[in-house]
């Protein structure tokens, strides 16, 4: 026994010198020696690795380990995660702000304070936006003193920040931004009270629809409906004629939500016109379903795409041939990308044609704006009667679209109805498509269902031994992220998603021949990959 336990303490010396090939070979000779994994052991060669990646001066380490640390549910090692903010890479530092927000240590506060010193625009507003949403105590000066020292225009940002703050002193900021002689920055203020239940500014809303800018009109007309100001109508009836479509649309769609359902006519004639605003908001109207269905023959794609979204609203499965259009990628590379009206509240899509060019040439994520569309499209979908999902369903997996081929399973693993389980079954032996077959035997697997699913899985983990360094999609802004946002916040791209999700699920599941796999991964593998797999190893032993 002694032996052992000096064999062990060499283990772990050797993992910490980077000699972590031995280390894991001589760990090995005494699970053989003992027949049993030794916990402690495991878990302080984990935690070894994840503090070595931290301190890496490598980035991509540094975001592998911060992963690891998250997926393994580590909350009492502050330095892993705070490492990051050393970084010169501004993904790294946004990643590092991310996750500092979901700890519990206090002193997270003060290390994203150190974020504002960040040469970066977007790391700045990533760290003010952590601290409004957690709303510290120091959030509301600090962020004041970042809004001061940038351009004017840019301030149409940091109303939302305020007024999720909501302390007395945020309140009063907001307040002067509703008063600012910018108009966008005027404007998202009001929008930002409304949407946080600030009534007491409804006077200066009331106030706004009576003023000649447009843009203005459309803005307080939302946020009086938004704020239920049933004071307001006889304004709103006046702006509900206005020779603005937008400013008519806002106006009427406050009045519907104030009870007055006539004015739902306006909203029904732009949409009958094709305007796309307009048409989204017929999913939220009764008795609107024959027009979205005939718009949906429409010759013109924007129109088509525009009534889909809407049906889906209602849950209607007339929708279903132009969401698939829109869900499986083309030769024309067509991509999405949010529309707003001037006043900012009426919210439509523009279809872009070729769009990773396009993004390239104006450095905006429309691929991955356009990813988290089609997956938001897929997760509504599934509310459609069965067989119309298990279409869309089906053209995915034809057509090979790998970049929603994870969600949908998970999809039809979470419906558990024959048909669907029996859609997984044929997926799983599919030929030419080892990626969503491998994904079919991990949902297969975790629903307990009968077949080589287990060793199908292992077979695939043992091919992976050498795979390269696990890559992340690119992270989006807290203004562009969705509310679905991955609880990691560092979302793997596609093989590395299905190697992480599968050891995870062998975690879970606890098998114990998981670890061996999971030591091999991180003797043999791309050494940068050790450190999210430290963190897979942790789980495992919880």
């Amino acid at each position: 026994m002694e032996s052992n336990h000096l064999k062990k303490s060499h283990t772990l010396y050797l993992i910490q010198a980077g000699e972590i090939k031995k280390g894991i070979e001589l760990y090995e000779r005494v699970v053989n020696e003992s027949g049993k994994h030794d916990f402690s052991t495991l878990e302080q060669m984990g935690r070894i690795l994840l503090s070595k990646g931290s301190r890496s001066d490598d980035d991509e380490c540094k975001l592998l380990s911060m992963y690891g640390a998250a997926v393994a549910g580590i909350q009492d090692d502050f330095e892993l995660f705070a490492c990051g903010m050393e970084s010169k890479n501004p993904m790294t530092q946004m990643a590092t702000i991310q996750f500092l927000g979901q700890t519990a240590d206090d002193r997270a506060e003060s290390a994203i304070m150190r974020a504002f010193s960040s040469p970066f625009l977007p790391v700045r507003m990533e760290a003010a936006y952590a601290l409004a949403k957690n709303r510290s105590s120091l959030s509301t000066g600090i962020i004041d003193s970042l809004m001061q020292r940038l351009p004017p225009p840019l301030r149409v940002y940091f109303p939302d920040l305020f007024a999720m703050i909501g302390t007395q002193d945020a309140i009063g900021i907001l307040s002067k931004l509703i008063g600012s002689p910018e108009l966008s920055v005027r404007l998202a203020s009001i929008l930002a009270a409304a949407k946080y239940g600030r009534d007491d500014f409804l006077q200066t809303i009331r106030a706004g629809l009576t003023h000649p800018m447009h843009a203005e009109q459309e803005t307080c007309a939302s946020a009086a409906g938004y704020l239920k100001d049933s004071h307001a109508i006889s304004y709103l009836k006046k702006l509900a004629d206005s020779q603005d479509v937008s400013v008519k649309l806002a106006a009427s769609r406050s009045l519907m939500q104030l009870g007055e359902i006539n004015y739902r006519k306006n909203i029904v004639d732009a949409a009958v016109g094709k305007h796309p605003a307009a048409i989204l908001m017929l999913g939220e109207i009764e008795g609107t379903t024959s027009i979205l269905t005939g718009l949906t023959s429409d010759n013109n794609f924007q129109t088509r795409i525009h009534a889909a979204l809407a049906l889906l609203q209602k849950r209607e499965p007339a929708c279903t041939s132009t969401l698939i259009n829109m869900l499986i990628k083309n030769e024309t590379d067509l991509g999405y990308a949010p529309s707003f009206s001037s006043g900012r509240t009426l919210l439509s899509w523009k279809v872009i044609p070729s769009c990773t060019e396009y993004a390239k040439k104006t450095e905006r994520n429309i691929p991955a704006i356009t990813l988290g569309l089609k997956e938001s499209i897929l997760r509504q979908a599934i509310e459609l009667p069965e067989d119309d999902f298990l279409k869309i369903a089906g053209e995915i997996f034809d057509k090979k679209q790998n970049d929603l081929v994870p969600l949908l399973i998970h999809l039809l693993e979470n419906l558990r109805s024959k048909k669907a389980i029996a859609l997984l079954h044929e997926q799983s032996t599919r030929a030419g498509a080892p990626f969503t077959r491998t994904y079919c035997h991990l949902a297969l697997y975790r629903l307990q269902e009968e077949g080589p699913h287990r060793a199908s899985l292992f077979s695939w983990l043992k091919a992976q031994k050498h795979h390269e360094i696990i890559r992340f999609r690119p992270l989006l802004s807290w203004t562009e992220r969705s509310s679905d946002h991955s609880p990691y916040l560092l979302t793997p791209e596609e093989t590395s998603a299905l190697m992480i999700e599968t050891f995870e699920t062998l975690a879970e599941t606890h098998d114990m021949e998981g670890i061996h796999l999971l030591l091999d991964a991180i003797r043999y593998g791309n050494p940068k990959n050790q450190y999210a797999l430290a963190g897979l190893l942790l789980k495992t032993i919880q």
